[in-house]
């Protein structure tokens, strides 16, 4: 069931409700309500968890197949930004945690709105 799997993945991650709800931008009340199947979840929730933490679409929906994509994408992701990063002068690295902290904010804002379902994030190179 659905709830469930909600519920092994945040217990897969190690987090409270709340923690779990605040990294998806919704309350505690909220997940408790999804992991004891008392509301059905949003399709851009759902779609929120599986890129949060790189889950199968296909696992969540239904159960079949494995739990986690491949993260070779993400890692190489993750890699160029702490390679970037690194050449930044120290106060420049202040600067961009600050705008990162800004931008998880403000994803978090989208993603717990549901009026932001067509939301894309402009185009700036």
């Amino acid at each position: 069931m659905l709830h469930s799997r909600i519920k092994m993945i945040r217990e897969y991650v190690g987090l409270s409700q709340r923690e779990f709800g605040e990294q998806l931008g919704v309350s505690r009340d909220v997940i408790s309500n999804l992991e004891y199947n008392r509301v059905e979840p949003k399709e851009l929730l759902l779609k929120h968890i599986c890129k949060l933490y790189s889950v199968s679409e296909t696992w969540l929906e239904t159960g079949e197949g494995e739990m986690f994509i491949d993260n070779k994408n993400q890692n190489k992701k993750l890699d160029e930004a702490v390679d970037l990063f690194k050449k930044l002068h120290p106060d420049f690295q202040d600067y961009a945690l600050e705008q990162l902290k800004k931008l998880t904010e403000l994803q978090s804002k989208v993603f717990s709105d549901s009026g932001l379902q067509g939301f894309k994030v402009p185009d700036i190179g």
